[in-house]
């Protein structure tokens, strides 16, 4: 069905509108954070097709994890959890023939023990009296053959043991307070949890966190190498402290970041793994305050064909323009769509360095009035680019535009 939108009544939204000229879409994002998204078929006589208008998740009454206190965060998330999310191997490395190996091994070594605690602790007694501390491949196979390893590779060869015995256990990395980067493990013996350190020689019930936590040396869980909970399109883990989307597995063009899972708060949108190509939008609500930081950021690392992504208006950590994210306090674009094609800025006076950087979808960018100076190197590597619309009164400088498409030009717009 189409409406006709006179420029009288758009004017009473307060709204970012962008036209994109080749596909002939336009989005409105209006006053209350709801994005109306439009196929256009003659910009001039303003007449559309309105293809989706999706809401941003609503608040409710889910606990929020707190990333000053991650031991308690993990205990409350395994206990919500269970040990159903512990059917994986993780980020484990092994072939199966090394595998068997290692299990045709343990089975020998436990060999009578029914009990789950008693494996676990006939498995870590017998790593810490055969593996020895020292830089080497940490991989398990190689820890087991060589007896050599830090900590990440006494966890992962631990891992390996328990698994091949049934037993539910997970690798978990973060710090050894005040030491540094430590890993160990969390492992479910008979119902309980355990916290299980087998570099140090130390297990812990996870409800006795003044063992832990409470001492000189402190284990601070830091992310878990597994999936905690699986639904809304979306799998969840514990990464850099917090709920975390780590896989995408809609097969639905937009994903809504849910608000929620397990009764908790989701409050990262950082992805471990490729997203589904047929996601073109993300919406992210006002829950969602991390998506990594430099190159640990999964919407850069992992290939995908968004377009678009928009953020709540009530989010205080970042805000949208035009499907492009930004800080909530800064001018430079946080996240470009790996697959945006028509790029407008939003308005600021100057134009860094590295502004738009690495894209290789993008074909137009669009300055804002008000753009004052464009700095050199503003924009390199994006090899597609081959129109940028400038003000006429915005200051270019030489290098502007670094490793452009070979037929790039600059179209001075009043």
């Amino acid at each position: 069905m189409k409406k006709l939108i006179p420029m009288l009544i758009l004017s009473l939204f307060v709204a970012t509108v962008s036209a994109q000229s080749q596909k002939h879409v336009m989005c409105i994002t209006l006053s209350d954070g709801k994005v109306v998204k439009y196929e256009v078929d003659n910009v001039e006589k303003m007449w559309f097709d309105v293809v989706s208008a999706l809401e941003f998740p609503k608040a409710d009454n889910s606990k929020t994890l707190n990333v000053g206190d991650p031991a308690a965060s993990v205990r409350q998330l395994l206990n919500k959890a269970g040990i159903a999310c512990t059917d994986t191997m993780g980020r484990i490395k092994i072939a199966d023939d090394e595998y068997l190996e290692i299990k045709n091994f343990t089975d020998k070594l436990v060999t009578g023990l029914t009990k789950q605690k008693d494996i676990h602790d006939k498995c870590f007694a017998w790593i810490r009296e055969n593996i020895k501390y020292n830089q080497a491949d940490n991989d398990p196979y190689p820890v087991f053959v060589n007896k050599e390893a830090v900590c990440q590779g006494y966890a992962n060869l631990l891992f390996v043991m328990l698994h091949s015995q049934g037993v539910p256990v997970m690798v978990v990395n973060g710090m050894l307070d005040p030491v540094g980067g430590h890993a160990w493990n969390y492992v479910n013996c008979d119902g309980i949890w355990y916290v299980s350190d087998p570099t140090n020689g130390n297990v812990y019930l996870i409800s006795n966190m003044d063992g832990y936590t409470g001492g000189y040396y402190k284990l601070l869980p830091w992310s878990m190498d597994v999936a905690l909970f699986k639904e809304s399109g979306c799998w969840f883990d514990f990464l850099d402290r917090r709920l975390n989307v780590c896989k995408v597995v809609t097969e639905e063009s937009a994903l809504v970041v849910p608000y929620s899972v397990g009764g908790f708060k989701v409050t990262s949108f950082n992805p471990t793994s490729e997203l589904p190509s047929n996601v073109r939008e993300l919406y992210l609500g006002k829950n969602i305050d991390y998506l990594g930081e430099g190159n640990s950021m999964g919407l850069l690392l992992q290939k995908s064909n968004l377009e678009y992504v928009y953020v709540d208006p009530e989010n205080t950590e970042f805000r949208s323009y035009a499907g492009v994210v930004y800080y909530s306090y800064a001018t430079v674009p946080v996240y470009i769509p790996s697959a945006m094609k028509h790029l407008e800025l939003m308005p600021m006076e100057t134009v860094e360095k590295n502004t738009v950087y690495y894209h290789n979808e993008v074909e137009e960018i669009v300055f804002a009035e008000g753009t004052k100076t464009i700095e050199a190197w503003a924009v390199e590597e994006c090899p597609n680019l081959k129109v940028a619309y400038i003000p006429e009164s915005t200051t270019v400088a030489d290098n502007a535009f670094m490793y452009v498409h070979p037929d790039f030009k600059i179209v001075r717009t009043k």
